[in-house]
């Protein structure tokens, strides 16, 4: 306990993994077990035993730290202030709490794939968690941390911990020399375990390190103990101490195959190509690209790459200058994207962005990440959050990369094209090397729904009687056979702002979809032609928000939920959970969305167009607010933006 890198004798390491095999043939998961934690404790005070049979070694660490817990998923983009380790999430159960040095255990980040873009500056600032123990494996996160080892600390080892603690202080410069040690411990421990941590809530958790060298194709190179003690603890243990195992994240084994090769849909390997020549070595660039890659594939066991026929970047974003030195670094080595790559917008306007009232030294910066990405060979004429409206709009089943968490659940959801939520730094690297992990929704079998939510009570009670039908339109055609055909068409119009259930339902249905792919039910009983493409596009960025699955299905509305059969047969072969959205789910979501921070209710700012807007729905809002102007005589003014 005293020394922080000691190592075990293999002979003694056996007989710590003999225990901990037989503890777990008995309770499947060690949970509580102060034999194992008295052993675990005298191998951290064992010094290196010679061995003439093996030169297998095993370095313990064990930290301690206070712990953070919740139930609700952060998003850390927008959630969590880089430059403090604040968690600034009006909404979020730990607001304002700090998570620096920390513990910090909730059941997986959410939302935006910028989260792996703000657990990189967090890192760089030294303002990161000490650890993150996650109910559910998140890649988003683990990207960023992978990121800062493969492109900033080189060669990583996490096990200096000499950091004895830090609070929270805004700091006025990102260091990008700071230690390999501010890199947190990432793991997941599942639904169980995660649970009786959360219920313990124990002021301080302990993590016991243990990484073996030379260990071969034994699987016990990477082990995390996560031991959890509090006098209150009656539930888990009669000491209060809990002791469960599970893998760091950051150093799994590579899964793929030696050569770096990708199956195409007939599972025909090709090699992977420079992009300048066909014949020429990859460039540096490439290859940082595709350790990166095989890092974060291994997260998802991935055992094979498959070719992509489209990438969109999110990582244009400035979030600091870690992001910004990581684009310009994989210019500097040569990169060049391999497949057609749009880019998300930037964070202020490339040329108005003095109008708009943007400070010099950010529109610098956010204009310097365009130009790197532009240099990449990204396409100059995108810089959109809306990928989907331009020309280059993917096909139903074609695999692609997609960054923007909206764009990732609208190209799902609605195109049926496939593409997981990927991180920020992995959308580009992918783009680079022109290929992606076959795991997650890419896979038929993986897109099928694992909760079903039921809103059809909800939308029959409460939305439909607020239709009017208005008049008809009556039509005649000719058959040819000197017969007419009569149709009456009937308009529906909606009473309310029916424009504004579609967020509220996606923020609804994406918190109780709990982190797997909804089989949404009820939209259906809305009148033909009743839910626009507009409508869907503010439900899957609503969705996307909340929700981490990067796909839901709506019952004959989205194109893999189509016809009464299609839909019989996702439910007879449905064994997950089942929720009926109510009127108070709702309420509470417009609630949470129509609330904001300080004392007054004024005004300020109107801002539209986030996804971005299409032409026709600008020329619609722009006719609202000069055909019916807001009447607030104690607001001096107020702004209205449109993207």
């Amino acid at each position: 306990e005293k020394n922080k890198h000691l190592s075990i004798h293999p002979l003694h390491d056996r007989f710590r993994r003999t225990i901990e095999v037989l503890l777990g043939m008995i309770d499947g998961t060690l949970h509580h077990h102060s034999e194992l934690n008295t052993i675990l404790e005298k191998h951290a005070a064992t010094k290196t035993m010679p061995s003439t049979s093996t030169k297998q070694t095993t370095t313990t660490t064990k930290i301690t730290r206070p712990a953070l817990y919740s139930t609700t998923g952060i998003s850390f983009w927008g959630g969590i202030d880089p430059l403090t380790g604040t968690v600034i999430d009006q909404t979020h159960p730990l607001v304002n709490q700090c998570i620096t040095n920390k513990i910090l255990c909730i059941p997986s980040g959410r939302g935006s794939c910028t989260g792996s873009q703000v657990m990189l500056e967090l890192i760089l600032n030294g303002k990161g968690p000490r650890a993150l123990v996650l109910r559910d494996v998140d890649s988003i996160l683990c990207t960023g941390a992978i990121v800062a080892e493969e492109f900033f600390f080189g060669d990583y080892d996490n096990d200096d911990d000499d950091d004895d603690g830090g609070e929270c202080q805004t700091s006025q410069k990102m260091t990008l020399s700071s230690s390999s040690s501010s890199v947190p411990i990432i793991c997941a421990v599942g639904e169980e375990v995660f649970m009786r941590l959360v219920q313990d809530s124990s002021d301080s958790l302990t993590i016991i390190k243990t990484t073996e060298e030379g260990a071969g194709e034994d699987d016990y190179d990477n082990n995390i103990y996560i031991q959890s003690s509090s006098s209150s603890s009656s539930s888990i243990g009669g000491n209060g101490e809990m002791i469960t195992i599970t893998k760091d994240l950051l150093k799994l084994k590579d899964t793929l195959p030696e050569s770096r090769s990708v199956n195409d849909d007939n599972g025909v390997g090709d090699d992977l190509k420079s992009p300048s020549s066909s014949s020429s070595l990859p460039s540096e660039a490439e290859l940082l690209a595709m350790r990166t890659i095989r890092r974060v594939a291994s997260i998802s066991g991935a055992k094979e790459l498959i070719p992509i026929t489209s990438a969109h970047i999110d990582a244009v974003t400035y979030i600091g200058p870690g992001g910004l030195e990581f684009a310009q670094r994989l210019v500097e080595l040569g990169g060049k994207v391999k497949v057609k790559t749009t880019l998300n917008s930037q964070s202020c306007d490339r040329r108005r962005w003095k109008e708009l009232g943007v400070t010099a030294s950010l529109a610098r910066n956010a204009n310097s990440v365009g130009d790197a990405y532009l240099e990449l060979g990204c396409e100059g004429t995108s810089f959109t959050c809306a990928p989907y409206l331009l020309p280059s709009r993917p096909k139903k089943g074609e695999n692609i990369i997609w960054g923007e968490s909206n764009a990732v659940v609208y190209s799902n959801s609605v195109i049926g094209a496939r593409t997981e939520k990927y991180a920020d730094y992995f959308d580009i690297c992918a783009a680079i090397v022109g290929c992606v992990p076959n795991v997650g929704v890419h896979v038929e079998e993986n897109r099928a729904p694992t909760i079903v939510i039921d809103a059809t009570e909800l939308i029959q009670d409460h939305l439909l009687p607020s239709f009017l039908m208005r008049g008809g339109n009556t039509t005649t055609k000719s058959t040819g056979n000197d017969d007419t055909t009569t149709t009456t068409t009937r308009t529906f119009m909606f009473q309310h702002g029916f424009d504004s259930f579609f967020p509220a339902m996606g923020w609804t249905c994406g918190n109780l979809s709990e982190g797997g792919i909804p089989l949404i039910l009820g939209f259906d009983c809305l009148p033909v032609g009743t839910v626009s493409d507009d409508n869907l596009k503010a439900f899957c960025a609503a969705f996307g928000t909340t929700g981490s699955a990067p796909l839901f299905h709506m019952a004959n509305i989205t194109p893999e939920a189509m016809g009464d059969d299609r839909i019989s047969e996702m439910l007879l072969s449905f064994d997950g959970r089942r929720v009926e959205v109510t009127k108070k789910d709702l309420c509470e979501s417009y609630k949470t969305l129509d609330s904001g921070r300080g004392d007054s209710d004024d005004i300020a700012l109107v801002a539209l167009g986030n996804p971005h807007l299409r032409c026709a729905l600008y020329l619609v809002y722009s006719a609202l607010a000069s055909n019916h102007p807001v009447h607030l005589s104690h607001i001096t003014r107020v702004h209205f933006l449109q993207c």
